[in-house]
């Protein structure tokens, strides 16, 4: 078949719309990804610490802060700095993917609150939490474990440069996700 001019427009036409595509997403603002994460019903933010703590740092107002605008804020307790900080894009974006790109639900327990190690990527606004996945509480045996390793893989299928979950000291319950 003899390719003509009007064919390969066509083609390449076809090749720009997938490509732009693809990066709609990405080139979205921070404050908008956090718009459509509080808008999933397939991600859920916990509003108040795993500590039992009760601030303005937790994962739901760190999510409503950034769809605002506005810097989230980091807990001011145990090893906590206080202060607030700018969520990474790519995170967000991330987080975002794993309920509508790869149908996970779950539950966000940390991203920018909480007392971490010292040093954290928490406090950075480059890590988050999460202590249910696909109904299941992350756990070290069955459908909580396996949900957890799949859900791993995933992250790191986005780019997160460390991934802890069942079998990783002090991570027993949750994965933590960090980019």
């Amino acid at each position: 078949m003899k390719r003509t001019p009007l064919m390969i427009s066509a083609v390449m036409a076809s090749s720009l719309a997938v490509m732009a595509s693809a990066t709609t997403a990405e080139a979205a603002s921070r404050p908008a990804i956090a718009k459509s994460i509080l808008n999933h019903r397939g991600i859920s933010l916990a509003t108040t610490h795993e500590s039992g703590v009760r601030d303005k740092a937790n994962a739901k107002q760190n999510i409503k802060d950034t769809a605002a605008g506005r810097k989230a804020k980091r807990s001011s307790y145990g090893t906590a700095p206080g202060g607030s900080v700018t969520l990474n894009k790519t995170m967000l974006n991330s987080m975002l993917k794993l309920n509508t790109a790869k149908r996970f639900t779950f539950k966000v327990t940390e991203v920018a609150g909480g007392s971490h190690s010292r040093g954290s990527k928490h406090y950075a606004g480059r890590a988050f939490d999460v202590g249910t996945i696909n109904g299941k509480r992350v756990s070290t045996s069955g459908a909580g474990y396996n949900n957890a390793k799949k859900f791993m893989r995933a992250c790191r299928s986005y780019g997160a440069v460390l991934v802890l979950g069942p079998g990783d000291s002090g991570h027993s319950t949750h994965v933590h996700c960090q980019w």
